[in-house]
């Protein structure tokens, strides 16, 4: 009856092997200098299948059965997915998003003045 019961949880888990690791998930951008993403991306397949980004959808960055820490370097401009895609179907598998935040570093006594007024955080 265990045995029944484990398989039947590890059926109704989520495939492990349609999961995409999308490192780091933040791109700082400041002093008005791109952000340049140096990302590493991991999955695992059966099939080979192809690492898009969502602003160039209809372009793969890689594709491959399996990726173990593949680093790419790419710009970013804004806050974008990136999204495994069976290239013969075009089904998509996983997506993660990956986050762009702009610091502007000349505005650093004035966050810093708020920081120390807790009445900020209720505008």
């Amino acid at each position: 009856m265990k045995l029944l019961c484990t398989l039947a949880l590890l059926l109704a888990l989520p495939s492990a092997a349609n999961e995409l690791l999308i490192k780091p998930r933040l791109c700082i951008e400041h002093a008005g200098k791109p952000c340049i993403l140096q990302l590493t991306a991991s999955w695992q397949h059966a099939q080979e299948v192809c690492l898009y980004q969502q602003q160039q959808p209809d372009t793969p960055l890689l594709c491959r059965k399996q990726a173990d820490n593949v680093s790419l370097s790419l710009p970013i401009a804004e806050d974008t997915q990136f999204f495994l895609k069976n290239p013969h179907n075009d089904k998509v598998l996983a997506k993660r998003q990956v986050r762009l935040l702009r610091v502007d570093l000349e505005s650093g006594e004035q966050l810093l003045n708020k920081s120390r007024n807790g009445w900020w955080l209720l505008q």
